[in-house]
């Protein structure tokens, strides 16, 4: 996932679209007013700082379209705005042009304070209605070109305003890809929790077991153990990896993902005991509590551990709980017995799992992080009762099992 950056690389510093029909309409625009200005100029006779105010104008028109500075180009505005309305009424307005293009400009640029366009507007008007005194232009003249003048304040305002809104949408989109990247990280990290809470806690067991098995002189029952032991450490690796895939995002990490268990456990035929139970939603509860058993633990059970009431999603969330729950007495109660209820109730589906003395750590945010993320109904409480530790969960019904259910 990459983060957009604060700028458009197809805009430029003040702002403006790169865009090869904008820049071919301001060049035939310049081109177009500066042929007029020279040709009038030379059919006019107009004396000599109109021919420079006029040049300057041009130039700051010129100036516009390849500044790169944010400062630059804004100065090409005003030298714009000041230049040409000096030469407004003696080239019989056709300066007025580069006038507006400079307060549409000062209008747009968001780097300036909203009010700055209508004050240089305001400013170009009193100027041109100065000379227009001095020339004994029209007040029809006068008026044209103001209007010309105010329009451009309402242009450069709308652009202005499209731009802070597109801006606000490029955040938008920032904020929300940040908060996906975020979402995913934390996905990943409370996924590779759960691997190593259940895989390296049911390793340990094993190896315990091995080597009590070796001191007890029971060589065979051992070579079994540390069989267990090796397909759990390859499952609880290869989980790993895949979600360090989803961390970077690399598209082809289920592809990358079987081949790598495979290669690192060989015998096919071994039952994986820490394999993610979500890869096979139809599973339920069933592998988890026959891994359980199998690293020593006790486990009481009551309902139906297909979970069969609930969809792929609510399952998958169950069974993560679940083996988190599992993990936690395992290291906080060894030994002890584990209670596990599915209590199907109306339409909904409670799950409680049991156990002496209190868990903690990274698990139970996980827990809670894992039923937030279904957006239903669905809740997930862990505290202590009494003298036991108590995650229960309740979860709606699958309307399609409901369904099958009534027919």
């Amino acid at each position: 996932m990459t983060l957009l950056t604060g700028r458009d690389e197809a805009d430029l510093p003040g702002g403006r679209p790169r865009s090869s029909a904008a820049w071919g309409l301001n060049a035939l625009g310049i081109a177009i007013v500066a042929f007029f200005f020279v040709r009038n100029g030379v059919l006019l006779g107009l004396p000599v700082w109109v021919w420079v105010l006029g040049s300057v104008a041009l130039a700051g028109w010129v100036l516009r379209e390849f500044g790169r500075s944010p400062r630059l180009v804004t100065t090409a505005g005003v030298v714009m705005v000041a230049a040409g309305s000096v030469t407004v009424v003696p080239t019989d307005s056709l300066m007025v042009v580069p006038v507006i293009v400079g307060i549409v400009l000062i209008g747009a640029n968001l780097r300036v304070p909203v009010w700055a366009a209508s004050v240089t507007a305001l400013a170009a008007i009193v100027v041109v209605a100065v000379t227009a005194t001095v020339e004994h232009a029209s007040l029809q003249f006068v008026l044209g070109t103001s209007g010309g003048m105010l329009l451009g304040v309402l242009i450069g305002f709308s652009r202005r305003q499209f731009r802070v809104a597109a801006e606000r949408a490029r955040e938008a989109e920032r904020e929300q890809q940040r908060a996906q990247l975020l979402a995913d990280r934390s996905r990943a990290a409370r996924d590779i929790h759960d691997v190593l809470a259940h895989s390296l806690g049911g390793l340990v067991l094993q190896l315990d077991a091995v080597e009590a098995l070796l001191e007890a002189g029971r060589v065979e029952d051992a070579t079994t153990r540390a069989g267990e032991a090796r397909t759990l450490a390859a499952d609880g690796l290869a989980e790993a990896r895949r979600a360090v895939h989803a961390l970077r995002e690399d598209s082809d990490s289920e592809a990358d993902a079987a081949p790598t268990t495979s290669t690192t456990a060989p015998d096919t035929t071994e039952p994986s005991r820490a394999s993610s139970p979500t890869a096979d939603p139809g599973a339920g509860l069933t592998a988890l509590v026959d891994a359980h058993r199998s690293f020593g633990g006790e486990v009481v059970t009551q309902g139906d551990e297909m979970l069969a009431d609930l969809d792929a999603a609510h399952r998958a969330a169950v069974v993560q709980v679940v083996r988190e729950a599992l993990s936690n007495a395992r290291r906080h109660a060894p030994g002890r017995p584990v209670s596990l209820s599915v209590i199907r109730d109306g339409d909904a589906v409670d799950v409680v799992v049991a156990n002496p003395l209190a868990g903690g750590g990274h698990g139970l945010l996980g827990m809670r992080e894992r039923f937030q993320e279904l957006g239903s109904s669905a809740t997930v409480e862990a505290e202590r009762s009494d003298d036991e530790f108590v995650v229960a969960m309740h979860l709606p019904v699958d309307p399609v099992a409901a369904d099958g259910e009534r027919s």
